[in-house]
């Protein structure tokens, strides 16, 4: 999700409008999280499997 907007962009928003916004920017957030925790534990898993098949003959 991309987020464009100034700060015009924010003060025309109603409350409402506002709160939906930071909800979505968290979840954004949270999902980018999970992303890169799942990428890590995968790097974390190949580089045991490598070291358990040991150096390339």
């Amino acid at each position: 999700m991309n987020f464009n907007l100034t700060y015009n962009d924010l003060a025309t928003k109603s409350t409402s409008q506002l709160a939906a916004l930071f909800q979505q920017a968290s979840t954004a957030i949270a999902a980018n999280q999970a992303a890169v925790a799942s990428a890590q534990s995968l790097l974390a898993m190949i580089a045991q499997e490598l070291g358990r098949r040991g150096p390339a003959p």
